[in-house]
């Protein structure tokens, strides 16, 4: 059965639009800039890289440092990304062995399962994160350089080296070897963008304007339209009615990982769906994921939860404006304070464009970022 609308990454066909995001980061790759892609969790960030990657048909690797919370953490995940990418470069055979030790002379080479693996040399007692990231890092760049190949260095939850005892300065590692090397091209990325733009945009942090920001935002109906009529096509031999499509689009109200949610379980229709299939299919997303809905309102404080719950049922441009205040039973300040903290926490956003088969959707308004978390809100009041 083919996957039209996958819920992880979307790799080849099952990959949609995103041209000018494409255009702009394989643009970068190619000029050896260093990127950091922006946005609220599950836009596809990861999705766009691959998609990215296998187009211009570089050595890749993904490296992801979710809890990665200690130095030694960090470190593993990086060497072993860098032995990935290594066994792309050089054929992992025996007879490259000893180039590739020659290469990585500070660390323990051995080939196991066709791939390289590289691990610290040194003993617990003398170990230094520092010293081994920046120096496996520059012979990465080496063996780069000599044989002419670009990597694709792409850290995925890159806000998790915060928590790392030697952070700042493992940043600095990084940074180092990223400006002097045109050969290895990092690209980062993160679920939570506050925290990772603290990283890039704070003038005493090590990283600070060393990438390009790639922002990704929702799509429009119009990027949506091809790709879903081609997979009614495909599945149904028809094509999708309008009516249909728009009733997707003002569920999910564009947000990537909800139109793949909703489509998924349409798909599994063995007829044409009408628009109340679609309905029922958006009620059971809200009966399955009811309970991850539940507990993120319980994190939120009583305020967030009513500033929240008013955003769903009526979302507003003037936040502080008279209107609003009036629906909400709590403090100006304390409905300011509410708004920041739910912004930060990726909980709301505001749009930035306006969208034809959305009418409701207005530009500069301040909406609750989940869609289905605004469903269950209102159904909820």
């Amino acid at each position: 059965m083919q996957d039209y609308f996958p819920l992880k990454l979307a790799l080849g066909d099952q990959f949609c639009n995103r041209a000018k995001e494409r255009e702009l980061l394989k643009h970068n790759i190619l000029k050896a800039r260093h990127s950091v892609l922006v946005s609220p969790r599950r836009y596809g960030k990861s999705s766009l890289v691959h998609k990215v990657a296998k187009e211009i048909k570089k050595p890749f690797v993904t490296i992801d440092l979710f809890l990665a919370h200690d130095d030694k953490a960090v470190t593993k995940r990086i060497l072993t990304g860098i032995a990935n990418v290594v066994s792309q470069i050089i054929p992992a055979r025996e007879k490259f062995l000893d180039f590739i030790q020659g290469i990585f002379r500070n660390f323990k080479v051995t080939l196991a399962a066709k791939h390289f693996s590289i691990e610290t040399s040194y003993t617990a007692g003398m170990f230094d994160p520092v010293d081994q990231i920046y120096t496996a890092l520059c012979g990465l760049a080496k063996l780069s350089k000599e044989k002419q190949k670009k990597v694709i260095f792409f850290i995925d939850e890159f806000q998790d080296i915060a928590n790392a005892q030697n952070s700042k300065a493992i940043q600095g590692a990084i940074r180092h070897v990223a400006q002097e090397t045109s050969d290895v091209v990092f690209i980062f990325s993160g679920s939570n963008r506050h925290l990772l733009l603290e990283l890039f945009d704070d003038k005493s942090m090590p990283l600070y304007m060393l990438c390009e920001k790639i922002q990704l935002e929702r799509m429009s109906s119009n990027d949506y339209w091809q790709y879903l009529q081609d997979a009614a096509k495909s599945k149904w031999n028809k094509q999708l009615p309008k009516t249909v499509f728009n009733r997707i689009i003002n569920y999910t109200e564009l947000h990537p990982f909800y139109v793949n949610l909703l489509c998924d379980r349409v798909w599994r229709n063995k007829t044409l769906p009408n628009v109340d299939i679609v309905t029922n299919a958006w009620l059971e997303c809200y009966e399955i994921e009811e309970r991850r809905l539940i507990a993120e309102l319980e994190k939120l404080t009583n305020n967030q939860q009513i500033v929240l719950k008013a955003l769903a049922i009526n979302p507003i441009t003037e936040i502080t404006g008279q209107r609003f205040l009036h629906l909400v039973p709590i403090a100006y300040s304390s409905v300011r304070q509410s708004v920041r903290s739910l912004y930060e926490k990726d909980m709301l956003y505001i749009v930035k464009k306006q969208d034809e088969a959305i009418p409701s959707l207005k530009l500069n308004q301040y909406r609750v970022l989940d869609p289905l978390l605004a469903f269950a809100l209102r159904r909820y009041a």
